[in-house]
């Protein structure tokens, strides 16, 4: 009787690990089982994207081939607007003295120039400038200050250019006694030149596209894009007024006749690079 409990109490010892053994092998198992039921779902999303983005990879369309051409296209025409600009040049004792005097010169000029039907808008004062001017003895070196020095310079636009050299020869007469410091032609509204050189630029371009694809045996496709820019120039006669073979300065006196202008005509240029798409219309050899 004394055995039996021990040997019962060993059986439950016994039996109680073997079902405390069982219960931990099933927790395992259950998890293990979540785990499958959580992850298939998530492998099987995952191969069905890779096996997705692999036929949209291997179904998409290859870029198309391209051509990018530039083209010119420039238009001249005779220019209808001069610009120049004309110098005033006064000395004085003192800085204000040299000032004053260049400014009632001016003033007198601008004054004389609306006589001749000049409007404020084409007159503009470019720059003034006032400098001391020195004695200086043998070394070279400044002794004192003998005087001062103003000059300033009227931008002029003539609307009408026939009236160019008349302008001129008026302004010697006016006062100016400083040489011209730049003279220009332009046309005053080159919209439509610059329509005309854009056209030509574009049919440029395009000629030497069909030109190129057509020899491949393609054609053009539709247009990618578009760049454009554009510019122009002007002829740039002498500086100073011409009269004959030699250059003459300004005078007061002068007999001369009026000076001549050649206006000649001014380049207006566009660009264009178009990009076009090639279209294959025939088989590769």
């Amino acid at each position: 009787h004394q055995f039996e409990p021990c040997f019962s109490a060993g059986t439950i010892t016994v039996g109680a690990y073997c079902m405390k053994v069982f219960d931990m092998n099933q927790h395992k198992l259950f998890q293990i089982l979540v785990l499958s039921f959580v992850l298939l779902p998530v492998a099987a999303s995952a191969s069905a994207t890779a096996t997705a983005c692999n036929g949209q990879l291997k179904d998409h369309p290859p870029s198309p081939a391209i051509i990018s051409v530039r083209g010119e296209g420039t238009v001249s025409a005779a220019p209808d607007t001069a610009t120049i600009i004309l110098g005033v040049t006064s000395d004085g004792k003192t800085a204000r003295d040299a000032l004053n005097r260049n400014n009632q010169e001016m003033d007198r000029i601008m004054k004389q120039l609306k006589l001749l039907h000049f409007q404020d808008k084409d007159l503009q004062t470019s720059s003034l400038r006032l400098h001391a001017r020195y004695n200086y003895d043998r070394q070279g070196e400044s002794e004192k200050v003998k005087g001062y020095r103003a000059s300033s310079h009227l931008t002029i636009r003539i609307r009408d250019i026939e009236k160019t050299g008349t302008v001129l020869d008026k302004a010697v007469s006016m006062g100016i006694n400083h040489v011209i410091d730049n003279i220009c032609f332009s046309i005053s509204d080159p919209k439509d030149i610059l329509q005309k050189a854009r056209r030509k630029a574009v049919h440029d371009a395009k000629t030497k596209a069909e030109t190129i694809v057509s020899e491949l045996g393609c054609r053009l496709g539709r247009i990618s894009c578009i760049s454009t820019e554009s510019g122009h120039s002007y002829p740039m006669p002498p500086m100073q007024m011409q009269h004959g073979s030699r250059s003459v300065g300004f005078s007061q006196h002068s007999t001369s006749p009026l000076p001549t202008i050649a206006t000649g005509e001014n380049s207006y240029k566009v660009s264009v690079e178009i990009t076009w798409e090639i279209i294959q219309t025939t088989s590769e050899m």
